[in-house]
């Protein structure tokens, strides 16, 4: 056996050069054709063998040779390897960002690519969309986000197995529609009874612009926590932005300025930012003023100053469940998917804690 030291000069030296295989396969004592079939996933090699070539192979520097080697045989029994993603979105934010990106790993765990289209809501951006559907072959397809209802219902036509994600729907579709999405009324519901037990009693709901979905659905479960507390509703403490922090600070500073009284924010949690901002500007305390409340349970939620309550929405799970539902939908023609809520979960911090 090497001294330790001298293995080491050996692994330094296998790792400025990148290892091959065969050198990965003597570090893990393993064959070649092992290494080689967990280094593309196969299932003939056990999960604790694959993670510990893994391991290894990124300890010592391996790199993929991409162009080398025979292609792989694709068996001709597959007819789908392809999952088409139509994204609906006005604006960029952090949850569509981890959602699609949490659908394109579970997708590759599949081994399924995606084509992700994108459409803004603009009409002539959507009659291109509609032109490259028209000629493309029909795939599986995920809608996630909001579109205007009437180009939804036109990609519905056109994708009539098309499994709605994130998107609660529209009571004027007027044509059956599959969906994925979060009960976010019930979020808003779990929310707003946290800050009415915190001693709340004038909450600011800061929304979206109406026709959303999700400020469709936030409000109602404002409305119906506040009536269950034997609270008024006040048109005035809800308030429309479009869903960005620098029309949030706008809106809130409009509010500020003209001398409404609140004790509580409800609002996502990239809104939330912008709030904890203004308020911080404003000279007002959080929570001792102000308690601020999240919905979405964002990572950076948990670095605020002070820190975030917020309900969590895992994007996580539903990106996984988009994913084997569609892929399922594909693969057995009787299978009807059908319009599933999943729960979301409350998470206090500090900057409710009163």
């Amino acid at each position: 056996m090497k001294p330790s030291h001298e293995s080491d000069e050996v692994n330094s030296e296998i790792q400025s050069k990148g290892a091959t295989i065969q050198e990965i396969a003597d570090f893990c004592a393993v064959s070649s054709m092992t290494v080689s079939r967990a280094l593309r996933s196969d299932q003939s090699v056990s999960v604790e063998t694959r993670n510990r070539i893994l391991k290894a192979a990124e300890t010592l520097g391996y790199q993929p040779r991409v162009r080398m080697g025979r292609p792989r045989q694709v068996k001709s029994a597959k007819k789908t390897s392809i999952v088409e993603v139509i994204f609906g979105v006005q604006l960029h934010t952090a949850f569509y960002s981890e959602l699609l990106t949490a659908i394109e790993a579970e997708l590759a765990e599949h081994k399924h690519d995606c084509v992700i289209r994108t459409s803004t809501g603009g009409f002539e951006e959507f009659v291109v969309l509609c032109d490259v559907l028209r000629v493309s072959p029909e795939t599986p397809t995920l809608v996630v986000g909001y579109l205007p209802h009437q180009q939804l219902r036109t990609l519905l036509e056109a994708r009539p197995h098309a499994l709605l994600v994130d998107h609660t729907g529209d009571p004027k579709l007027a044509l059956p529609y599959a969906s994925l999405s979060f009960d976010n009324v019930e979020a808003s519901r779990i929310m707003i009874r946290h800050l009415v037990e915190k001693g709340c009693q004038r909450i600011l709901l800061l929304k979206g612009f109406s026709d959303h979905y999700f400020s469709r659905d936030i409000e109602q479960g404002y409305r119906e926590a506040l009536m269950q507390a034997g609270q008024e509703v006040d048109p005035t403490l809800i308030v429309e932005t479009d869903f960005t922090t620098e029309n949030t600070v706008v809106k809130l500073q409009e509010v500020l300025d003209d001398g409404l009284i609140f004790d509580g924010i409800f609002t996502n949690d990239e809104m939330a930012l912008a709030v904890l901002h203004t308020l911080h500007k404003r000279g007002l305390r959080v929570p001792e003023d102000v308690a601020v409340a999240g919905c979405d349970g964002l990572p950076f939620s948990r670095y605020t100053i002070p820190s975030l309550s917020t309900v969590v929405l895992d994007y996580r799970n539903l990106g996984r469940l988009a994913v084997e539902t569609i892929l399922r939908q594909s693969k057995d023609p009787s299978y009807v998917a059908s319009r599933t809520r999943l729960l979301a979960n409350l998470v206090v911090r500090e900057s409710t804690l009163k």
